[in-house]
């Protein structure tokens, strides 16, 4: 089964451009089995198609990508949000105290927030070695968990619908499970550079700020 656990919908300021439902049909058009809305520091886009997803049969995992002060950081199977500019320690603190699992995202990209070494002493559950914007550094992420003997995953990083499915996670039934018993594995193929351009000049609609509450 093929998990894309790293997408952007136009609740992430500045870098996505497409609906949660737009991402929804994407994934079911393109045969992923599951899905996770990651948008930066906010879950609205998850609250606002969850339901959505269940009447269309695709599993969606809640989530968002945190960003702690040292970097970024993946929180899915979460229910709260997860502030930001808080030291990484204690975001992936209370990553867990949700019963969530925390991901270090494309930790070695150094152009957009990587936690760099750090992953080798905190408590993450896994490592993205698969990132599809992350250019330079997915070799060196799997490296470091093959070192370390932690659980990898795969996601595209989307933008924009395009992207979606890059790369993925792959599992047998059960996700959760599988990351905390590290068999998970990560493919795909990076992001063509045109689609990273055609989603800078693409602009995402103007939206009143919102908070996840009014989804619960």
């Amino acid at each position: 089964m093929k998990c894309d656990l790293h997408i952007h919908s136009f609740y992430s300021l500045n870098d996505g451009v497409n609906s949660p439902e737009d991402i929804i049909r994407q994934a079911l058009r393109i045969g992923l089995n599951s899905i996770a809305i990651t948008d930066h520091d906010t879950m609205n886009g998850f609250f606002k198609v969850k339901d959505f997803a269940r009447k269309m049969g695709i599993d969606l995992i809640p989530g968002m990508e945190i960003s702690s002060r040292e970097g970024h950081i993946l929180g899915i199977f979460i229910e709260e949000e997860i502030p930001k500019n808080i030291s990484a320690e204690e975001t992936i603190e209370m990553i867990h105290s949700q019963g969530g699992l925390a991901i270090a995202a494309h930790p070695y990209d150094i152009f957009r927030k990587g936690i760099g070494d750090l992953v080798k002493k905190l408590k993450f559950d896994g490592i993205e070695v698969m990132n599809g914007r992350n250019y330079l550094a997915n070799k060196k992420a799997r490296k470091v968990a093959e070192e370390l003997n932690t659980a990898v995953t795969g996601g595209s990083d989307a933008h924009i619908i395009d992207e979606i499915g890059n790369c993925y996670t792959l599992y047998k039934s059960d996700l959760y499970k599988e990351i905390k018993n590290r068999e998970t594995e990560a493919e795909g193929s990076l992001t063509n550079p045109y689609l990273i351009l055609k989603s800078k000049l693409k602009s995402a609609p103007c939206r009143l700020p919102e908070t996840s509450f009014l989804y619960l």
